[in-house]
């Protein structure tokens, strides 16, 4: 029980960890295991979206990785998550998006010219 306490007690005072925000990818400090920055965390007013598919920074990263064909291990190696994480992102973006396949996917991406967009959004953290 006082080695529990103590863990804690030392778990709590290390120096706090860089992060990546899930949301918008900006970098952050953090102590827990927060996944997104202050920002993104805070409440956001209710605004009506048209239907249709919304996709999220970490999902636009994803699809932009799949398009240059990397594989499920190589992604979760870049973005610094794991395996199945990855797995989750494609689930959702199939879904939103209505496709089958990582080929449709990444030639729906060049079709719709998402693949510019995607990467002129990730070039500047390309060249760092």
């Amino acid at each position: 029980m006082i080695m529990k306490q103590l863990d804690l007690a030392a778990a709590s005072d290390s120096a706090p960890a860089p992060r990546s925000c899930a949301r918008c990818g900006n970098g952050f400090q953090t102590r827990g295991k927060e996944y997104t920055c202050l920002a993104c965390r805070a409440p956001r007013s209710r605004t009506i979206r048209k239907p249709g598919h919304v996709l999220s920074f970490r999902e636009q990263q994803i699809i932009a990785l799949i398009a240059e064909a990397k594989a499920n291990k190589q992604i979760a190696y870049d973005l610094c998550l794991s395996e199945g994480t990855v797995k989750e992102y494609l689930y959702h973006i199939f879904r939103k998006l209505n496709v089958t396949s990582r080929t449709e996917l990444a030639l729906r991406t060049i079709r719709d010219g998402f693949l510019e967009h995607t990467l002129a959004q990730t070039a500047p953290h390309a060249s760092l």
